[in-house]
């Protein structure tokens, strides 16, 4: 089955991006840590919560301590230190964990159906197929947020921190801006957690949907094995 050009345009457009504008010079910014949760103790910053804030979960997720298992990081921003740490005393990983499935699983249809489009030489189909673009972004739209809006268990609470920052323009440093920062760090076994997003896949998508047979091969893919893309925005 060939795909229209306009079903690939809009594939792209489901991946979560941020788009960068303009290329005007941002204002010199310094940053210093006040203290932190381990300061009175003399307790030295988790390397899970120094990798996250310098390169991003990815990074984290590649740690070795964590090869076995999914990371979750929920982050918070505040004036008050006691604001910052009842966020992290409540958060829940079930909704960063749909945020992450979605970009995810995009991220899987639209190497696919790219795939796919290459594999038969040419991105024309007719729209009595059914292969209209609104077609597949109905489609694709109705097993993802089937996908993130699943249950799933296993999610277990691993750690949390907070720091104190200071951001002062260098020139004037009587300028500054204070800010407490609470993060938690949640963690998932790899193998149960695919087995159930796998299972989730398959429940979401008719036998008779255009998208079935992707679907269908997106879960055995991370059924065998997991989610490469785990992490990354």
């Amino acid at each position: 089955m060939k795909l229209t050009k306009k079903v690939l345009a809009v594939l792209a457009a489901v991946v979560v991006s941020v788009a960068l504008i303009g290329c005007a010079s941002k204002p010199k910014v310094t940053i210093v840590e006040l203290e932190n949760k381990g300061t009175i103790q003399n307790v030295r910053t988790p390397a899970w919560v120094t990798t996250y804030v310098q390169y991003g979960i990815n990074r984290v997720q590649a740690l070795g301590e964590y090869r076995d298992k999914y990371c979750v990081i929920g982050e918070e921003t505040g004036v008050n230190l006691q604001f910052v740490t009842s966020w992290a005393d409540n958060f829940s990983a079930q909704q960063r964990i749909g945020a992450m499935l979605r970009t995810t699983i995009a991220s899987e249809y639209q190497a696919r159906v790219q795939g796919q489009a290459q594999s038969v030489g040419g991105a024309a189909s007719s729209a009595s197929e059914g292969t209209g673009s609104g077609t597949y972004t109905q489609e694709i739209d109705s097993v993802i947020n089937a996908i993130i809006t699943a249950t799933y268990t296993g999610a277990q609470r691993e750690s949390d921190w907070w720091s104190l920052r200071r951001r002062y323009d260098p020139d004037n440093k009587e300028v500054f801006t204070d800010e407490y920062t609470a993060y938690v760090l949640y963690l998932i076994p790899k193998s149960e957690f695919n087995r159930q997003v796998a299972m989730a896949l398959e429940t979401s998508v008719r036998a008779d949907s255009t998208l079935y047979q992707v679907t269908i091969d997106i879960a055995k893919q991370i059924l065998t094995n997991g989610m490469a893309d785990w992490g990354k925005e």
